[in-house]
């Protein structure tokens, strides 16, 4: 077997000098590439927490809505039916009836199919 020749000391310290700067550019590359990942991130939280703000600052209009005095009285008016004293409730009863029309077009759309329905004008 033949003898592999031996390295010199020059090329040991080259080889590891190289050795050394490759790692610092492969770090620093890869810090880099971390750091524009964090700052994105940032950036997308900090759009998110403005988002958020705006939410929190519309419900905050809502609830503070709620509780006025006028809300509170509509809501009993419409949903508990509730009047002030001196006042009469008055309830509408809607009608039953069915137009003319509405009947033709019921009685059309039942006699056509489905696909009649769909492509034909």
């Amino acid at each position: 077997m033949p003898k592999l020749p031996r390295p010199s000391l020059t090329q040991a310290v080259l080889l590891l000098a190289l050795a050394v700067i490759g790692y610092f550019a492969f770090v620093a590359v890869g810090g880099t590439l971390l750091s524009h990942r964090v700052n994105e991130e940032e950036q997308d939280l900090r759009q998110e927490v403005v988002a958020l703000q705006q939410d929190q600052a519309t419900l905050e209009a809502i609830r503070e809505f709620l509780w006025t005095d006028e809300y509170v009285e509509g809501v009993a008016r419409r949903m508990l039916g509730l009047v002030r004293g001196g006042e009469s409730l008055i309830i509408v009863v809607p009608s039953v009836t069915a137009t003319p029309a509405l009947e033709e077009d019921a009685r059309d759309f039942r006699q056509r199919r489905w696909w009649e329905e769909l492509y034909i004008p």
